[in-house]
């Protein structure tokens, strides 16, 4: 008696259906690679999360506040960087850059004027004290991303600067997808309901 493909998997233990549809995704037919990713994915992310808050208390700042002030360090050029471009550079809300910003402000590590070409537009540098603190932290920010990176070749690094950039563009349309479910469910329950209608005239 022949079983179906089900049916014989059942009987090794379960298996989850595929979480993933592209082909390109999966290997012998299984997304269990792919499942690995995710999980690596996310533990390389809170590892960063933990460099990058162990770094902002070597500077008595949060993580975020720390990313913050070396973003404008490297983006600000001769005049300052736009509170709108840096929070689009970040990927984040304005509002979030102008939170986070407070603080360095307070501290004298951030200046902040009004852009001579646009009177909308905030722009910010950092200090001659915000130079000081990048320059007496930053052996330990070189120690911290050696030994994080260390095992990148350059062929790998730039692989791997090409997959994030891809990513990068899948998990915003990704986002943009759960935002719109997010905000219709009454489609999700039409859509529901629908698919219960059919299965029952089925």
């Amino acid at each position: 008696m022949k079983h179906s493909g089900a049916a014989a998997r059942a009987g090794n233990g379960y298996h989850p259906p595929l979480t993933v549809s592209r082909g390109a995704l999966l290997v012998a037919g299984s997304d269990i690679e792919f499942r690995r990713l995710i999980h690596q994915l996310l533990l390389v992310e809170e590892r960063l999360r933990h460099a990058r808050a162990y770094l902002g208390k070597r500077a008595g700042l949060t993580g975020p506040q720390y990313s913050l002030l070396m973003a404008v360090a490297y983006l600000q050029g001769e005049t300052g960087i736009a509170v709108r471009s840096l929070a689009r550079e970040l990927r984040v809300t304005s509002a979030f850059i102008a939170a986070e910003s407070r603080r360095l402000l307070e501290r004298g590590l951030l200046a902040k004027r009004q852009n001579p070409h646009d009177s909308r537009s905030t722009l910010i540098t950092v200090t001659p004290a915000g130079r000081r603190c990048i320059e007496r932290l930053v052996q330990e920010v070189r120690a911290v991303n050696d030994l994080f990176f260390g095992h990148l070749s350059r062929p790998a690094f730039l692989q791997a600067k090409r997959f994030f950039g891809q990513l990068m563009d899948g998990s915003r349309q990704a986002l943009a997808y759960i935002g719109s479910r997010e905000s219709h469910p009454a489609a999700r329950v039409s859509t529901r309901r629908a698919r219960n209608g059919r299965a029952q005239a089925h």
